[in-house]
């Protein structure tokens, strides 16, 4: 079956990346932040959490010693900004630590992106029947699944933890609260470390999933490979009449160096070959301009009205013409002949060849 023309076949180029980039769209997946911050927020509370509530009881120990306190409106609003400001010191690393878990994660997926067009608000995120489009779409359908299989390895991983724990779990009514307390303290930390590493296996794979589902919403069709060509190189005509303009421009550039030559080679028919040569300035002769047909005329038309000498010579003027560029010295294989032309340029001129 032969291919549709608007199917998108084609893998995006630069210029489409960077596009999808500015308007925010990038492969990234929500639960890395979730399963850093549940990581490291874990090991935070089990490790600075247990020293700042010892410091905080005996913080609280010392300052209700120390106090001869009355019971009075003060006093307790005394306690209660203590007791605020305390909790403040022990909570806000925590807070901290969240966002910058937050914008780490971001910035590994995406690296350094802010994009205004992804914040701009947009009248299709209101409007109810696209709304209900994207519910049924292959999106939502994806992100249903991804729940269910959240939820799914939640519940396994408690339904472990608690068939382990299962006896030490049925013992618990014969001890004391420090022990009940401790027991749950490294249950639930043994626990979310678990459900941790499992949401950032699952954010490993939600991640090349979304990279997948980038790369093909973006990818494009033929017609738009060729309209972004034509949006970057410009239509043929304009860029025909801009190679037109540049060539007008170096031939009258060329024309003016003529008046410069020390002599112009001339095929008798088609072809002219200007020649300059400074002693001790040029390590050779250069050709300055050359041309054929309509050029060539205009060559020899402007080297006899500024004196400078035509030479007729069919076989130098066409080997000439065929081997050296415009700008470039002649190679060594032509030093004779071009020797020989310019003495007799100079013997005419009166001019003597250092």
């Amino acid at each position: 079956m032969a291919e549709s023309f608007q199917d998108k076949t084609e893998q995006p180029t630069e210029k489409r990346l960077q596009d999808a980039r500015k308007k925010g769209q990038v492969a990234q997946s929500p639960e890395l932040a979730s399963s850093f911050v549940i990581i490291f927020l874990t090991l935070f509370l089990y490790y600075a959490m247990s020293r700042g509530f010892d410091r905080m009881f005996a913080v609280y120990s010392r300052y209700i010693r120390s106090s001869n306190i009355e019971i009075t409106v003060e006093s307790i609003q005394g306690m209660l900004f203590f007791a605020a400001s305390q909790w403040l010191v022990m909570v806000l690393p925590a807070f901290v630590l969240v966002i910058v878990l937050g914008l780490f994660s971001s910035f590994i997926q995406t690296g350094f992106l802010w994009s205004f067009e992804a914040m701009t608000p947009k009248l299709d995120a209101i409007n109810p029947f696209k709304g209900i489009r994207r519910l049924f779409s292959q999106r939502s359908f994806f992100e249903a699944l991804k729940s269910i299989f959240k939820i799914g390895i939640l519940g396994y991983v408690v339904y472990s933890v608690i068939m382990k724990e299962l006896p030490a779990i049925l013992s618990l009514s014969g001890q004391d609260t420090a022990s009940i307390l401790d027991f749950v303290g490294r249950t639930g930390f043994g626990l979310s470390l678990k459900l941790g590493v499992a949401f950032l296996f699952l954010a490993g794979l939600d991640y090349l999933r979304q990279r997948w589902q980038q790369k093909k919403e973006i990818m494009m069709t033929r017609q738009e490979i060729k309209e972004e060509y034509k949006e970057r190189e410009g239509s043929p005509l304009v860029r025909s009449r801009m190679r037109s303009i540049q060539r007008d421009m170096a031939r009258r550039r060329m024309i003016e160096d003529v008046k410069k030559a020390d002599l112009v080679l001339a095929n008798p028919t088609s072809l002219a070959i200007a020649i300059m040569y400074v002693a001790k300035e040029m390590p050779a002769p250069k050709i300055v301009a050359k041309g054929g047909g309509f050029v060539a005329e205009r060559i020899k038309q402007v080297a006899r009205s500024h004196g400078v000498m035509v030479i007729e010579n069919k076989t130098a003027a066409r080997a000439l013409f065929y081997a050296v560029k415009v700008g470039d010295y002649i190679p060594e294989k032509f030093y004779v002949i071009v020797a020989e032309l310019l003495a007799q340029v100079y013997k005419q001129r009166n001019r003597v060849v250092l």
